[in-house]
């Protein structure tokens, strides 16, 4: 064998082990790496259908305008009148839902977003049935109305009336414009 045919030998064997490596990187990571790719591409292609169905469904949407509907809001006054109205939701929701108010007593108000926060906090007496009733009339009101902030203490009463629950309970609406 000839110095020439030496050469072609490991020139031939050198390109084997070449294919080799290739083959291997091709089935290991390589091959890994493109289905890794092709499930991400996927992904992308069903985020961007949703996103043309979101578009499509935005274009279609009646236009809002800015002024915020005035079903939510409470009526507009000054800051006495506006927590007089809210004192009189509360004690119409209350007498409705069988609660006895204890006491009512403003808070200060809050300017946000452009909308004015007015809030009471409202302490009153009932069973379990009661506040149920009331938390319902309070979150399902025209204005809108928010409770917030419930503290619930069992009183223990004798014999076999329902349980007496003292609660305190805050709760706030907004008005459009700023505090007066």
């Amino acid at each position: 064998m000839s110095v020439a045919d030496h050469r072609l030998v490991s020139r031939a064997a050198a390109l084997c082990v070449l294919v080799a490596v290739a083959a291997a990187l091709w089935i290991g990571p390589v091959s890994a790496y493109l289905a890794l790719l092709g499930a991400q591409g996927g992904r992308l292609d069903a985020a961007q259908a949703t996103l043309a169905r979101y578009r499509v469904l935005v274009q279609a949407a009646p236009a809002r305008e800015d002024a915020a509907d005035p079903s939510i809001l409470l009526p507009d006054g000054s800051d006495a009148q506006t927590v007089a109205f809210l004192q009189e939701t509360l004690k119409a929701a209350a007498a409705a839902a069988q609660v006895d108010i204890q006491g009512l007593q403003m808070l200060p108000a809050d300017q946000l977003a452009g909308a004015a926060r007015v809030a009471v906090r409202l302490r009153a007496r009932g069973d379990v049935a009661g506040l149920d009733r009331l938390l319902y009339a309070i979150e399902s009101s025209r204005p809108l109305l928010y409770p917030d902030n419930l503290q619930i203490q069992a009183s223990v009463v004798p014999g076999n009336a329902p349980v007496a629950l003292e609660f305190q309970l805050d709760v706030s609406g907004f008005k459009a414009g700023a505090p007066s």
